[in-house]
């Protein structure tokens, strides 16, 4: 008898797809390491013809690095690729799924085999041609919102926005019509009398807005030594204030492209080349965006922070990335 998650597997891909699949007791499953199989079942995934692991998660929290190592290691242990199975996946765990191409299914929501040619999410309602990025102004705006850096009970426009947040009104009613236009935010009036209302809020806004965030690290500056210190620690340095994270060998600030150009002039700015970075005894990150307009110092929010360390591959990192982002108070 099928217990509930292969039931639901098997349900949706036959109603979604027309596809039949079966689950299978892995007869090697008492071989592998207690680690692998404490949290989770273990069975064979038949589809398409094809053999495959089913990675059925329980209750324990993984990361998208964790699965990626132990599906490289069941893989070269088994010569079987895995397949993660999950009632809910939050979107930004989602998104790394997919960077790293570790197919995955979530039944009545997504479900993602790239060994099969398969990507089909039900969730999304739009076909769009390429995945779009914000403008960093557009970004502040989602971020300051769900930051509560300006006032998430009033209506928005492009003249309380420019006051709120030190951009021009022309660029705040650019940010609006972009934010309109990707349905994160909706209008109300015509002319002058025109307000806009975000379409969600707290965690819902940061899922939806997710796909379209970036990286508000435009460049990183590596130094021999820096001991006077910056306004904003970002990166790792950043994290292990917030977190259980240890602190690194260099400190890391955040700074805009103009606040560089007159750091740079200071007596005693050694910059050393990205290959020599292993080197270096502090690093400044060149942002596309100011971090006061969205923290009080000593160190960035937590939001443009895990963006900004998207791209980590340290699965201590990420782990601390996803602590990190569990403690915000929608």
């Amino acid at each position: 008898m099928k217990d509930r998650m292969e039931q639901k597997v098997t349900t949706y891909l036959v109603e979604t797809l027309g596809i039949m699949a079966d689950f299978a007791l892995y007869a090697q499953t008492t071989n592998l390491p207690y680690h692998l199989t404490e949290s989770r079942q273990i069975k064979e995934f038949r589809i398409l013809g094809g053999r495959f692991l089913a990675l059925i998660e329980g209750d324990k929290e993984f990361t998208p690095a964790s699965i990626e190592k132990q599906a490289d290691w069941l893989f070269q242990k088994t010569g079987l690729r895995c397949i993660l199975m999950v009632d809910t996946l939050a979107a930004y765990n989602r998104k790394r799924l997919i960077e790293r191409r570790i197919p995955f299914v979530v039944p009545g929501n997504q479900l993602y085999l790239p060994d099969l040619g398969l990507d089909l999410r039900e969730h999304l309602k739009k076909v769009r041609t390429k995945v779009l990025k914000l403008s960093p102004a557009s970004q502040v705006v989602v971020l300051a919102h769900l930051l509560r850096r300006i006032d998430i009970g009033r209506s928005l426009s492009a003249r309380y926005l420019s006051e709120a947040l030190s951009y021009t009104k022309m660029t705040m009613a650019r940010a609006l019509d972009e934010l309109s236009a990707l349905n994160l935010v909706m209008r109300e009036g015509v002319g002058r009398n025109t307000q806009f209302w975000f379409t969600a809020s707290g965690r819902q806004l940061w899922d939806m807005a997710l796909p379209f965030l970036r990286s508000p690290v435009k460049k990183r500056i590596y130094l021999d030594e820096w001991d006077r210190g910056s306004e904003f620690k970002a990166g790792e340095a950043a994290l292990a204030e917030k977190t259980m994270l240890g602190s690194g060998r260099s400190d890391i600030w955040a700074v805009t492209s103009q606040q560089w150009q007159q750091l740079q002039k200071e007596p005693g700015t050694h910059v050393i080349p990205a290959v020599s970075k292993d080197m270096a005894h502090a690093q400044f990150e060149l942002w596309c965006y100011d971090p006061r307009l969205l923290a009080d110092p000593p160190s960035v929010d937590p939001l443009s922070l895990a963006l900004s360390m998207e791209d980590e591959s340290d699965e201590r990192v990420q782990m601390e990335v996803d602590a990190l982002m569990r403690g915000v108070p929608w």
